[in-house]
This record gives structure tokens, C-alpha cells and sequence, in this order.
């Protein structure tokens, strides 16, 4: 996978992140705000993983070129 693309998924899942903690009770159909809040947080703590990967990704294509 490129670089580029991790960094997409981490920007998605910053993005997705937000909207399960603010609209998690409406948008997700969560049962509680205190549910959204956890699942939000959860899925923010995917970001930087995703961005080493990217980073890591990012390296080895600058090591090929």
C-alpha cells in the first residue's frame, strides 16, 4: 500500500472519529453519549498508527527511488 493511501485512512479515521463522538447518538444509533464518547475515542487512537504506517511506507518508497 502507498504512503498516501495510509494517510488517507488516517485522515478517514480522524474524520469518523469525530462524528462517533459528537453524532454517535443519532448517527450510529449509539444508547448512550458516554458510548459514543468511548467508541469516538477508540477509533481517534487508530490515527497514528496509520500515520506511521504511512510514514513507514513513505520511507521505503524514498530507499526504492
Amino acid at each position: 500500500m502507498s504512503s498516501s493511501n495510509w494517510f488517507l485512512i488516517m485522515i478517514g479515521s480522524i474524520f469518523m472519529a469525530v462524528l462517533a463522538f459528537v453524532f454517535g447518538t443519532t448517527l450510529f444509533g449509539y444508547d448512550s453519549e458516554q458510548q459514543a464518547r468511548e467508541v469516538g475515542i477508540f477509533i481517534g487512537l487508530w490515527a497514528p498508527t496509520f500515520g506511521m504506517l504511512g510514514l513507514r511506507s513513505l520511507v521505503l518508497e524514498q530507499q526504492k527511488s
